[in-house]
């Protein structure tokens, strides 16, 4: 193949993934049709399964495509980051509230991939929790896998209310919850430090 033609390739499967985001996104991977993408693009059924080989896969790689792009979002241990770059982009939220909702039946296409997906990320949030802890950074009362699945959980919830109602401050919101609930400042220069002007976790939210 001809450098202009591997160039016109690539340039195809990139329309292609970003018209699947949209179409899953709207419609989740059930509603969702290849026949409905090709539309998009304007080819056939057969031309973009020449590309991707089947739904399935066609929608493991959007996935993937997302999840390589927040790599570097991920270093902030309260994923403060990740909130913030995803109030930029409804699309790719909507498309993994969607799609995280429907792999929960286990015959879903993507229910491996989901699994694995919170279970690393709560692994790796845990982690960096432990290490703030460990530099007196974090009330040593927070227990680090119980949190890492709180904030996910925060950050999950407020986002569905965000593309319920867009004029909601969602990154405001988390970043409350997060200051209170690990009792941190975020004022310039001193974020992730212990607030002794907040009260300890159990004091805030009662029966945590």
């Amino acid at each position: 193949m001809k450098r202009g033609e591997y160039a016109k390739t690539a340039e195809r499967r990139r329309t292609i993934l970003a018209t699947a985001l949209e179409v899953f996104a709207e419609s989740g991977f059930r509603g969702a049709s290849i026949r409905e993408i090709a539309a998009r693009v304007g080819m056939t059924d057969t031309g973009v399964l020449h590309h991707f080989g089947g739904k399935s896969k066609l929608l493991l790689e959007v996935v993937k495509q997302k999840e390589d792009e927040d790599a570097g979002t991920l270093r902030d241990p309260y994923l403060r980051d990740l909130v913030a770059r995803n109030g930029s982009r409804p699309g790719t939220v909507r498309l993994f509230t969607t799609l995280s909702a429907e792999s929960t039946d286990p015959d879903h296409p993507a229910h491996e991939h989901f699994v694995d997906r919170y279970a690393s990320v709560r692994k790796l949030v845990a982690e960096r929790l432990r290490g703030e802890t460990s530099a007196g950074r974090l009330p040593s009362t927070i227990d680090p896998d119980l949190a890492a699945r709180l904030v996910i959980a925060v950050m999950d919830g407020l986002q569905i209310q965000w593309l319920l109602d867009p004029s909601m401050e969602m990154e405001t919101a988390y970043n409350d919850f997060i200051d209170h609930y690990f009792a941190v400042t975020t004022a310039p220069g001193d974020q992730g430090k212990v607030n002794p002007g907040v009260g300890q976790p159990e004091d805030i939210f009662p029966g945590i």
